[in-house]
């Protein structure tokens, strides 16, 4: 818009309408979360994400704790960021899994992943974990369903289990009462868990005993709901990884494949990637275990950085830094028994050991490959940074226009880098004066990630009728003078 005012000569403006410029951010950035010791704290502090771009970069985490190795893994596969998060060790098993897990409040363990991007410009793409991620209770108690809320109770009422079935290990669940407020005073509104138990054969039984003395109160009924119950690292990730845009690859029980599926089963947050069994390195002669989830995150990595791209899969991509598996996966008995149900895993084919498998643990199948949600977060993330510039610009015909234009221009830049098979962008029919009026513009946006050829059918066919071409050779051989009819 011009400067109407009195001016005399020329008056040099340039121009604030320009289009609004792609930028895509890295998507090969790992998270690891992890202990390290004898690290230096003037380094690598605690609970403060660190990038850390080589191995060398590395040496201050000294020896001991899983940071060191994880980390040498993940590059060793191919990575060139790591965002590092070193979290206080302990002999305690509890202690050290509360830490690795952390607070939400405070930003510490997993949720440190929450301000990365503030603290290093970085956001991560890939978390890992250390810790036991592929534990499960087994038939613990899952949920509540409140039959009846009772009335008139003054004080929450105390919870009790009993029953449970005959298994002599098994330990019965405790929880918590909670009144509600206003309408709902006197009544229970939610029972909480507090330890789900485990081993519970059948459901036990809820009993509800105190409340007050108030006259006329009624206790609440509820029944129990018993099943394989997922652990707390897998509750944290599911708050923490949509927030960041990002998926989680974890190792399973590492026993049987038929446990591995089992803790599979008690996910389902779409973005956790569950790898069983865990790998063998050869140190001095010796096979030792060690975890699995670092490798397939440097895979990762090193898809990304290559030609494939964010579109590219983790699976079917050869191992660098292992010697062996834990359990041995026979393909394609064995590994199919895992991919369908969403369990990724290693196999020894065509030369070498290979990642296999990239389906994340998800109910919904339009979002179950790795490659496809995280295509998906690119152009998201990528179109969010778009239109972030057209923020508080006038209303006009111009800049509607624009930002067509330029989500439009985006969207053919992933098609041309082989990401979405194509897309476009309109406005939509919420757009009315009432609502343009107040500030608000809806776009459409739509667009399909490339999917992946999972399973390749090859039909074979045999034809008797190559005889009749082979004998047909062979009579025009002997008329054209290379071979000779008998005297």
């Amino acid at each position: 818009m011009a400067d109407l005012s009195y001016y005399h000569g020329v008056n040099l403006a340039e121009s604030a309408d320009a289009p609004a410029l792609l930028r895509v951010s890295n998507f090969g950035v790992t998270f690891l979360n992890g202990t390290a010791p004898n690290a230096d704290a003037a380094l690598f502090p605690l609970n403060v994400p660190t990038l850390v771009t080589s191995v060398t970069a590395a040496a201050g985490l000294g020896d001991g704790g899983t940071l060191p190795d994880d980390l040498a893994t993940i590059f060793g596969e191919g990575a060139s960021m790591v965002i590092v998060n070193r979290v206080a060790h302990d002999a305690d098993a509890a202690i050290l899994r509360s830490n690795l897990i952390g607070d939400a409040d405070q930003r510490t363990g997993l949720y440190a992943s929450l301000r990365a991007k503030s603290l290093l410009s970085l956001q991560p793409r890939v978390v890992v974990t250390a810790g036991n991620t592929g534990e499960w209770i087994d038939d613990g108690l899952v949920s509540v369903t409140i039959g009846s809320n009772g009335s008139n109770m003054t004080v929450a009422p105390t919870v009790t289990f009993t029953g449970g079935g005959s298994d002599p290990d098994k330990v019965l669940p405790t929880a918590q009462a909670v009144l509600g407020a206003g309408a709902n005073a006197g009544k229970v509104v939610e029972i909480k868990i507090l330890t789900a138990g485990e081993k519970l054969s059948t459901p036990p039984t809820i009993a509800f005993t105190g409340g007050g003395s108030e006259a006329g109160k009624v206790l609440p009924t509820a029944i129990a709901n018993v099943g394989d119950v997922a652990n707390p690292f897998v509750s944290a990730l599911n708050v923490i990884l949509p927030q960041i845009r990002a998926r989680a690859y974890i190792a399973g029980p590492n026993t049987t494949n038929a446990e591995a599926v089992r803790f599979r089963n008690t996910i389902n947050g779409g973005r956790i990637l569950v790898i069983d069994p865990k790998g063998i390195k050869n140190v001095d002669g010796l096979p030792v275990t060690v975890p699995i989830a670092p490798v397939f995150a440097g895979v990762r990595a090193r898809v990304v950085a290559s030609a494939e791209g964010v579109s590219g899969s983790v699976s079917n991509k050869i191992i660098r830094t292992l010697d062996g598996v834990a359990r041995t996966i026979q393909y394609p008995a064995d590994s199919n028994y895992l991919n369908e149900r969403q369990v990724s895993t290693v196999i020894n084919e065509r030369g070498g050991l290979r990642t296999w498998g990239s389906r994340l643990a998800t109910d919904d199948e339009l979002w179950q490959f790795d490659s496809v949600r995280a295509s998906a977060d690119m152009i998201n993330e990528a179109l969010e940074d778009l239109y972030f510039a057209y923020v508080d610009k006038k209303f006009t015909k111009a800049n509607l226009k624009m930002m067509i234009e330029d989500g439009n221009a985006a969207l053919r830049v992933f098609k041309t880098n082989n990401d979405i098979l194509g897309g476009k962008v309109w406005l939509a029919d919420t757009n009315t004066p009432i609502l343009n009026a107040a500030g608000k513009v809806f776009l459409n946006i739509e667009f399909e990630p490339v999917g992946l050829m999972e399973q390749i059918n090859i039909t074979t066919y045999r034809n008797i009728l190559y005889y009749q071409l082979l004998l047909d050779e062979v009579r025009g051989a002997i008329d054209n003078g290379p071979l000779t009819v008998a005297a």
